[in-house]
């Protein structure tokens, strides 16, 4: 299935797909400190016209501040990264390892937030089923969709996607995600003083198929808005600004 995916992709480039006209920039000062690929990375062979040069973005979910955002005009309430996916439906692995949740509570949590984005739109996101591995790991480049728990170095941080992206013809080729264990997650709406999972993974996937972070006040109704807290739970659902973002990519 991989060396079928990594023809057509490349088949893909080949053609020059162009994905989107929007540009991609990291959302934040410190999400550029952090846009180098980990050592463990592979090496991505290039052929002579660079095909498989990847770039990498990360966007980091930080806790709400007491100044979240600045009051701004807004015509949309979504931003593109400007890469997609353009084979679909994506699969994913889930590391439930944790120091309190229930494996089935991670699964169903992360579960319901892909298929959230799903049914937003016409095409098939996201697999309906995905792998359960207690070795994945964040934050290694693999073509593996890694979603995991772990101890980010900034304890103000919730969590982190990081995305691979081909510079020609702005593909995805990988997302994963950090779910930083300084914070105590659960379900919201039984504790309001957890982090609720299915929140914060359901704006994390929302980076992981192409759209980037909201900052503007006025846009802190949605679920790409980029600042949480505990309790949130509004992020669950996605709001209209998110799904304009998301068929103005995958369609209606």
């Amino acid at each position: 299935m991989k060396n079928k995916f990594l023809v057509f992709l490349t088949i893909t480039i080949l053609l020059s797909a162009i994905v989107s006209a929007s540009i991609l920039i990291p959302v934040n000062e410190k999400a550029k400190e952090h846009a180098k690929a980990p050592e463990k990375s592979p090496v991505i062979t290039e052929t002579a016209s660079g095909e498989w040069e990847l770039e990498r973005v990360d966007f980091i979910h930080y806790a709400k501040p007491e100044k979240p955002g600045m009051p701004g005009k807004t015509e949309t309430c979504y931003k593109l990264l400007g890469v997609k996916w353009n084979v679909l439906p994506v699969d994913y692995v889930i590391n439930p390892t944790n120091s309190g949740l229930l494996e089935e509570f991670v699964t169903n949590a992360i579960l319901t937030s892909a298929e959230t984005w799903d049914d937003a739109t016409s095409n098939e996101l996201f697999e309906n089923v995905y792998t359960i591995d207690n070795t994945a790991q964040y934050g290694v480049q693999n073509f593996e969709n890694a979603l995991a728990f772990g101890n980010y170095p900034d304890a103000n941080v919730i969590a982190v996607t990081s995305i691979w992206y081909t510079r020609r013809g702005k593909q995805i080729v990988e997302f994963d995600i950090l779910f930083d264990t300084d914070f105590t997650w659960g379900d919201a709406t039984l504790n309001p003083e957890l982090m609720d999972l299915q929140n914060i993974a359901t704006h994390e996937l929302g980076h992981g198929i192409g759209l980037a972070d909201i900052y503007t006040s006025t846009c802190s109704a949605v679920t790409m808005h980029g600042y949480s807290t505990e309790g949130e739970t509004s992020k669950r659902t996605l709001e209209q600004p998110d799904i304009m973002g998301l068929q103005k990519m995958y369609g209606i």
